[in-house]
């Protein structure tokens, strides 16, 4: 399956939503999924800011040579999965790429059928970037549990919240 998660800049969410998954997958042994991400608005090339590396890194992940990517249809259309950030993004992949009307939907949105959205920490301290890591990855564990229920008791397992 190959998932591509939209922001706007490609510089934070979407970039360690794209890692944490990949190091998620990883650990348990998930090898079927293509993970990508892509901003509305990127200026191509950019790093991955450095408190989104930086938290990443404290999961496991590897921001440090991330260069953010715009969106294109192509990549739209390629794609089997399409999670954005926020219902702002979600409606700008249309606009780009309207067949993939069925495929799209904002990553809290697909893992509990709200609409709510993971507001952008760029330029937050380190404890808004980790909210913001955490919220993604609780989204991403019921994604994971959705795609592979097989592997739903080692996922729970696995992420089980602390505290």
């Amino acid at each position: 399956m190959n998932i591509l998660f939209v922001c706007t800049g490609n510089t934070c969410r979407s970039p360690m939503a794209e890692e944490l998954l990949r190091c998620m997958a990883k650990e348990l042994q998930i090898d079927d999924l293509e993970v990508s991400s892509a901003g509305t608005d990127a200026d191509a090339g950019l790093p991955a800011s450095f408190g989104a590396s930086m938290v990443i890194a404290e999961r496991g992940g590897d921001l440090f040579n991330h260069a953010a990517v715009q969106l294109t249809a192509d990549m739209a259309g390629d794609a089997d999965l399409i999670l954005t950030m926020t219902q702002a993004h979600r409606e700008r992949v249309l606009q780009l790429c309207p067949e993939a009307a069925d495929k799209t939907y904002t990553l809290i949105g697909y893992a509990t059928g709200t609409d709510h959205n993971i507001e952008d920490p760029f330029g937050g301290d380190s404890d808004v970037y980790l909210k913001t890591l955490d919220q993604i990855e609780l989204a991403l564990v019921v994604l994971l549990i959705k795609l592979y229920p097989q592997h739903a008791e080692e996922i729970r397992r696995v992420y089980e919240p602390k505290g």
